[in-house]
C-alpha cells in the first residue's frame, strides 16, 4: 500500500508534467505566430517593392514612346541612365540606376532593369518582358523577372497592365523569399494630366511567396490595393493571406501615406507591420 506521502508525490509530479507540457505548447504557439508575422512582414515588403518596380518599368516605357499619358515631368530620376538598342523590330531598353539612386518619392535604387518589347504605335496591347541585373530596391536584392501585358484601354476606358512575375528577394540581413504571381494594375486617376504626382493605380491579383524553410504564404487581394505614385507605399487595400494552415488579412490602411499595415490572424489578434 502506498503511503499518503507517496500518493502526494505522484500527484505533484503529474501536475508539474502538465504544467511543462502546457508551457511548451504555448511557447510553440507563440513562436509559430511570431514566425508567421515575420513572413507577413516580408510578404508585404515584396508587394510594395513589386508595385514600385512596375511603376518604373511602365513609366520608362511610356516616356520611351508617344503614348497618351506621357508626363512632361517624369518621376524617373536624373541618376538613372537609359540606353536603347534595336534587334529587328524589338527595342531593348536598359535602365541603369547608378550608386544609391533616389527616386522622387524617396525609394533608393541601384543596378539594372532590362526591358524588351516591339514598338508599334498602332497596337492596342503590348507585351514588355523585363529582367534584373545586380538590382537593389531599398537595399533588397531583386533577381529574376517576368512580363507585363499592357492595354491602352480596358473595359472602364483606363490603361491597364497585367504583370506575371517570378522573382527572388534577398534582404540585407540575408533573409530570402521567392515570389510567383499575377497582378492587374489599372490606372484610375491622373491619366493624361501630364504630371506624375497625381497618378493613382488600383491593383488586384494573387500570388505565392515561398521561404527557405518551406513555409508558403498565398495571397489574394480582396479589396483593391491603392497605389498613389507620390507615396512610397501602398496606401489602402486588403490582402487575404494563408500561411501553411493559418490564415489572416493584411490591411494597408485608410489612404494615409505611411509605412504601416495591420496583419490580423485567424485568432483576431492584430500585429502592426512596418514596411521598409
Amino acid at each position: 500500500m502506498q503511503s499518503k506521502t507517496g500518493k502526494l508525490n505522484i500527484i505533484i509530479t503529474l501536475l508539474v508534467s502538465v504544467f511543462f507540457l502546457t508551457s511548451c505548447e504555448k511557447e510553440e504557439a507563440i513562436e509559430a505566430d511570431e514566425f508567421s508575422v515575420e513572413n507577413v512582414q516580408q510578404t508585404a515588403e515584396i508587394d510594395v517593392t513589386s508595385d514600385a518596380v512596375s511603376s518604373i518599368i511602365e513609366e520608362a516605357y511610356i516616356q520611351d514612346g508617344k503614348d497618351v499619358g506621357k508626363s512632361t515631368d517624369t518621376f524617373l530620376p536624373e541618376c538613372m541612365t537609359k540606353t536603347v538598342e534595336f534587334d529587328g523590330n524589338a527595342r531593348i531598353v536598359t535602365l541603369n540606376f547608378e550608386g544609391d539612386c533616389e527616386m522622387h518619392n524617396g525609394n533608393i535604387l541601384s543596378g539594372i532593369i532590362t526591358m524588351i518589347y516591339v514598338r508599334d504605335p498602332l497596337a492596342l496591347t503590348r507585351t514588355i518582358t523585363y529582367s534584373f541585373s545586380d538590382f537593389y530596391f531599398n537595399y533588397k536584392n531583386i533577381e529574376g523577372g517576368g512580363s507585363i501585358l499592357r492595354e491602352k484601354s480596358n473595359t472602364n476606358g483606363n490603361p491597364q497592365s497585367t504583370k506575371n512575375q517570378d522573382i527572388n528577394v534577398t534582404w540585407p540581413d540575408g533573409k530570402t523569399a521567392h515570389r510567383i504571381g499575377v497582378k492587374v494594375r489599372e490606372w484610375i486617376e491622373g491619366f493624361g494630366s501630364g504630371t506624375w504626382g497625381d497618378n493613382v493605380y488600383a491593383i488586384t491579383g494573387n500570388w505565392t511567396t515561398e521561404f527557405p524553410n518551406g513555409n508558403v504564404n498565398s495571397g489574394i487581394i480582396t479589396t483593391p490595393l491603392r497605389r498613389e505614385l507620390a507615396c512610397r507605399f501602398i496606401v489602402s487595400g486588403v490582402i487575404a493571406l494563408s500561411h501553411n494552415e493559418a490564415a489572416g488579412t493584411l490591411d494597408f490602411g485608410d489612404g494615409s501615406c505611411d509605412n504601416k499595415a495591420i496583419f490580423t490572424g485567424s485568432n483576431g489578434v492584430e500585429h502592426e507591420v512596418i514596411l521598409r
